[in-house]
């Protein structure tokens, strides 16, 4: 028997949404590989961004 596939909930500029199988169909976030891969590049890019902001001491 075979398990049902949990498909990733982004959905684009025109509401159609990804195709792609989320990666923890159990989670609450339901993302694919590819937006999982893209929002860590993304929250990397603000840390880094924050980091130089950051007055020193």
């Amino acid at each position: 028997m075979t398990g049902r596939i949990v498909r990733c909930r982004v959905l684009n500029r025109l509401s159609d949404q990804c195709t792609g199988e989320a990666v923890d169909p159990g989670a609450e976030l339901l993302i694919c590989a590819r937006h999982l891969a893209e929002a860590q590049r993304l929250i990397h890019a603000a840390f880094q961004r924050a980091k130089k902001s950051e007055p020193s001491t």
